[in-house]
């Protein structure tokens, strides 16, 4: 497996590209840029997917003109697909940025397992940044979307955010995944889980 981080927009959002022998994967394309849309161009002979962590416009701007320009489909954790044409709810109306409405062809659900190609994924739901955050887990790979930053996560006072609900969160990953897992967090550089058991402030905070 390969993978391959694009870094864009002004908040350096970062947009992943995963591939195998059979499959292609582009995880939050925030917004556009040719290198996605080669990626999956070349992939073309691949079965491929674009999977969203959540629904914040810094994470979904490219979504729709890549699946249309493409013809791939769309995953998106069941309790965040509203964002999706939601500009309250995906931020795009507080941050005064035009965020064309579109739905997800799969919603998923907590522990879903997918394949694309020989790619297998596992869905784990971590609500906190927001209602429906979900972080996929790709071999020894997390990618976590706004959940979990190098020591740090992701901010609780948006619309359908819970700082309960976040800690609850960092506390399952920490506890059911291994030590040497892989993050490939929403911005910001990787880490991995056993790092972030150690030096993520969450993990030893009562009280966001």
């Amino acid at each position: 497996m390969e993978i391959k981080t694009v870094k864009l927009g002004i908040i350096n959002e970062n947009c992943y590209l995963i591939s195998s022998n059979s499959g292609a994967v582009v995880i939050d394309p925030g917004y556009y840029s040719d290198e996605i849309s080669d990626f999956l161009k070349l992939n073309c002979q691949k079965e491929r997917l674009i999977l969203i962590t959540h629904c914040h416009f810094d994470h979904i701007g490219a979504v729709k003109k890549l699946s249309e320009e493409h013809g791939v489909k769309v995953g998106i954790g069941r309790l965040d697909s509203a964002g999706l044409s939601d500009p309250g709810l995906n931020l795009s109306h507080s941050f005064r940025i035009f965020s064309e409405p579109f739905e997800a062809d799969i919603l998923f659900d907590d522990n879903e397992e997918i394949e694309v190609g020989d790619l297998k994924i596992r869905v784990i739901f971590t609500p906190g940044h927001t209602k429906g955050s979900v972080c996929y887990l790709i071999g020894d790979s997390l990618f976590s979307g706004d959940t979990l930053f190098f020591e740090s996560y992701g901010r609780t006072d948006f619309p359908g955010g819970n700082g309960e609900k976040m800690r609850e969160s960092f506390y399952r990953l920490t506890t059911t995944l291994s030590k040497s897992v892989t993050v490939y967090p929403g911005h910001d550089k990787t880490t991995t889980i056993g790092h972030e058991i150690d030096f993520n402030p969450i993990g030893y905070m009562s009280i966001l």
